[in-house]
């Protein structure tokens, strides 16, 4: 009988994959907000939409990566 084995977490290359992603998304999430505000700020309702798009990505990305710490995916 075959029994699954328990989850134990990230491997290191994982984590490490995962940190690379995150600098990555990081560095263009910041680049878009900068862009949203100074949207807003010229009056163009682009950049409310810009921002929401951020948020979402941002949150969802959150969601997948507590997910994938704690059970797997």
């Amino acid at each position: 009988m075959n029994t699954p084995e328990p989850h134990v977490g990230w491997t290191v290359e994982q984590r490490a994959a995962v940190k690379r992603y995150l600098q990555f998304a990081a560095a263009f999430g910041f680049a878009g907000v900068v862009l949203s505000v100074f949207l807003i700020a010229s009056g163009n309702g682009g950049g409310w939409a810009l921002l929401g798009i951020i948020g979402c990505l941002s949150a969802i990305g959150c969601f997948f990566i507590r997910r994938g710490k704690n059970g797997p995916a």
